[in-house]
């Protein structure tokens, strides 16, 4: 079976959201829970990245937070909401620029989902049964279940110290070559250690893409 992958707008698309994630990140305007999992010293690391480094890890072909894909359970109980409770579950506008983060991560990964599912198993580590049950639903119902709960977000696979040491060291270099190999060795872990939705064909036709978005010029600067 042919698979699409993810389009250039996609990978500009998972940038935009790295860039607003980490700011937020550097801000201290992250939820607790969202780093939760993550070794203290890589913790410390992150929180700390420089604006150009943090412009070198948003250049990740993934989201570097998910929406708890992989946890059925929670998302057993979200769907479990009573639906009479839609029209108060919606905060209203509140310039929230977390809120504004969730509300557009969701979003784009809604989207990717009714309309690629394979390119969301690549670029938000989303099985094929989360794109079906989140694509069953209107985004604004699906904004709705979501709005009342504050640990929906949280950093992808925090307890891979490896993973995430990967990322914060080579993932963050000048060099765009150093760079360019972090990354997609980060989005191999990410693809091999789906449990869910595992098949030969996802993670060999996801190393035959060629993301944009890590072609990125060389930067002056230190690491």
């Amino acid at each position: 079976m042919e698979f699409t992958g993810p389009e250039a707008a996609d990978f500009a698309n998972v940038r935009a959201l790295n860039i607003a994630f980490l700011q937020l990140a550097r801000n201290g305007k992250l939820p607790r829970t969202c780093l939760q999992g993550l070794d203290s010293r890589l913790a410390k690391r992150l929180l700390e990245l420089t604006e150009r480094q943090a412009e070198r890890l948003a250049g990740t072909p993934f989201l570097l937070f998910s929406f708890r894909e992989r946890d059925a359970r929670y998302w057993d109980q979200l769907f479990a909401e009573p639906r009479s409770r839609d029209l108060f579950a919606v905060p209203p506008p509140s310039g929230d620029e977390f809120a504004t983060l969730v509300a557009a991560g969701l979003g784009f990964s809604w989207q990717l989902a009714q309309r690629n599912p394979f390119a969301a198993r690549i670029l938000a580590g989303a099985s094929l049964h989360w794109c079906e049950r989140i694509s069953e639903r209107t985004f604004f119902r699906l904004l709705a279940i979501a709005g009342t709960r504050h640990d929906l977000l949280q950093l992808r696979f925090p307890a891979d110290t490896d993973l995430w040491a990967k990322l914060l060291d080579g993932g963050v270099m000048r060099r765009e070559s150093i760079r360019h190999s972090a990354h997609l060795s980060a989005l191999q872990t990410v693809l091999t250690s789906d449990r869910f939705d595992q098949r030969p064909s996802w993670p060999v036709a996801a190393r035959k893409v060629a993301p944009p978005g890590l072609r990125i010029a060389e930067e002056s600067g230190d690491h």
